[in-house]
């Protein structure tokens, strides 16, 4: 050791440091001061390490670089002169104003060395508080500069200040230019490297780049959208605010500076600067992007649907974190016209639609817009028939509201329609086919109040009547609505019958047809009066007349009846 100097850091201003001292809401915010003096040196590599001594009870944190490190007049003039910087006015060091290495003291630390080494010069300087120093010249080179911080502590409190410590380092130091690695010795294993990439969380969809400048622009569906300020990778300023309607953004950018506090990013002329780049981008740039996303999206959700693969949530998250971004662009009658013919909504028929194709389809249907989870038969039908058939999914609220002509109406297709399969006679048991040869006879016997009856299918895809005993529809096994208004079978004329479909897998018709194995005139006769009873809507003026053909109906239904279960005997 060469030599030895001691001193009073500053005896002049104390107070002033002390609050600067306590100005740092976060005691671990030293880690990011120091990091920052080490990129502003050139360093290639920074390295933080932490350990704990059991013996003497004190945590050691360390932030070592390979960065240019200091000669005597440089400690003397800046290094140790508060508000005094090598770096005023150049735009390729990130700190400015001379306060970062009064941040260590912010922790408390019991004793703050530095070691550092620059033209032949190595020194060492002992701080054990920010009021005074020693410093000496020491014989032994390094390359850049070391700083160590020394604390008493117990032991079990040392692991939670080794996770603060990564949680801040990384926080702060995550988009670094240059390579930062983390070691908490105590843990073992190998340093972990800090570095991330310079994305968003929810994923980049523009990236723009431009001397000492680069943003990434992003979709979400938070009301309050991410964002980060950086200089060199070093975070300045990270939150949630809606700079722009559904748009996250990141501008790392040597023109980017902190405030005074370390807390925020300035926002002078070059931060107006930036923010007026990401406003262009995202009214010029960042449209043609969304129709990509969006259309890549819908084509594979309605690409899905027309597999009969179940929705992916995935997919639908997609495109809803657009929703946002997608609202303001098409805030106006204008830029919907202007963007109409974007294929950004899936359709049940395997592509992707636009505006402009689901306003012709609702002249078809009556102004109506149905919504399926996959294509099952009702969709595809409705679609065969020139139906605006979605699938499922959240831009179905849009298009009922101000998207598309007022006026229209959104329904779910399998809940809005029916279509059940008619079984033929062959599909059938030998008991079922029996029962319905005696219902339809016994229909005929009585004054014939259905064209025909048969069984069929009710549980397909997407149905809406597996619970219904029958249905009557105009063409049996078509496509029919399902809150379908017909006149009930007792008032029903030649012309205005209808078909009746009985469901063949509902317990109600399966019991009585292990009935009529016995008793074929009960069972018929028990069916066909629950089908009249439940057949139509019977308008409130006529519940007379329906009451007097319903005694009469049933009257005749129980005369057959009884005829068929009569002994032979007595027929």
């Amino acid at each position: 050791m060469a030599g030895k100097a001691k001193g009073a850091a500053t005896a002049s201003v104390p107070g002033l440091v002390k609050d600067l001292v306590d100005q740092f809401s976060d005691p671990l915010a030293f880690y990011r001061e120091l990091i920052q003096n080490s990129i502003d040196a050139g360093s290639n590599r920074i390295d933080v390490t932490l350990e704990y001594d059991g013996k003497t009870g004190a945590a050691r944190m360390a932030v070592e670089d390979d960065g240019e490190g200091m000669d005597e007049r440089i400690i003397d003039e800046y290094f140790l002169v508060l508000f005094r910087s090598t770096k005023e006015d150049d735009l390729t060091k990130i700190g400015k104003f001379g306060v970062g290495i009064v941040s260590v003291f912010s922790l408390r630390p019991d004793l703050v060395r530095v070691h550092t080494a620059k033209a032949g010069e190595s020194w060492r300087l002992d701080f054990p508080s920010y009021k005074r120093y020693e410093k000496f010249r020491v014989s032994a080179m390094r390359e850049g500069t070391l700083v160590e911080l020394f604390k008493k502590m117990g032991a079990g409190e040392y692991p939670k200040l080794a996770e603060d410590s990564l949680k801040t380092v990384r926080f702060w130091c995550k988009h670094s230019d240059t390579r930062i690695y983390f070691h908490d010795r105590r843990a073992g294993g190998r340093p972990q490297l800090i570095n991330e990439p310079f994305t968003l969380p929810e994923g980049e969809s523009l990236r723009h780049s431009e001397e000492g400048t680069e943003i990434v622009l992003g979709f979400t569906g938070e009301p309050a959208p991410f964002f980060g300020f950086y200089n060199k990778g070093l975070t300045l300023k990270e939150g949630r605010k809606e700079h722009f309607p559904g748009v996250a953004v990141k501008i790392k950018s040597r023109y980017l500076e902190h405030t005074i506090t370390r807390d925020n990013v300035l926002e002078d002329d070059n931060f107006r600067k930036a923010m007026a780049i990401v406003k262009r981008l995202a009214e010029d740039e960042l449209p043609a992007k969304l129709k990509a996303e969006l259309g890549e999206a819908a084509q594979e959700i309605a690409s899905r649907a027309a597999s009969g693969l179940k929705p992916e949530p995935r997919l639908s998250e997609r495109w809803m974190s657009r929703l946002r971004y997608l609202k303001w662009l098409l805030g106006g009658m204008f830029a919907r016209w202007k963007r109409s013919d974007w294929p950004i909504f899936p359709s049940v028929t395997g592509k992707a639609v636009s505006l402009s194709g689901i306003g012709s389809a609702l002249h078809e249907s009556g102004h109506a817009l149905y919504l399926a989870k996959t294509a099952d038969k009702v969709a595809l039908a409705l679609a065969a028939k020139g139906f605006p058939v979605l699938v499922e999914g959240p831009w179905a609220a849009e298009l009922g509201g101000q998207w598309l002509e007022r006026g229209i109406t959104v329904r779910d297709a399998s809940t809005t329609y029916i279509m059940p399969s008619v079984l033929p006679g062959p599909k059938l048991d030998a008991g079922m086919r029996a029962f319905l040869k005696t219902l339809s006879g016994m229909d005929a016997g009585t004054g014939a109040k259905y064209l025909g009856i048969d069984m069929a299918n009710f549980d397909y895809a997407g149905s809406c009547i597996t619970d219904r005993i029958f249905v009557t529809q105009a063409s049996p096994g078509g496509l029919s609505r399902a809150d379908e208004r017909h006149t009930p079978s007792l008032f029903s004329l030649w012309r205005a019958r209808g078909h009746a479909l009985l469901n063949a897998d509902h317990p109600f018709v399966r019991n009585l047809a292990a009935v009529h194995e016995r008793m074929p005139g009960l069972a018929a006769y028990m069916c066909l009066k629950v089908m009249h009873l439940n057949d139509g809507e019977v308008p409130p003026d006529q519940v007379g007349r329906f009451s007097n053909l319903a005694e009469k109906v049933e009257a005749k239904l129980l005369h057959a009846a009884l005829r068929l279960d009569a002994p032979p005997r007595a027929r």
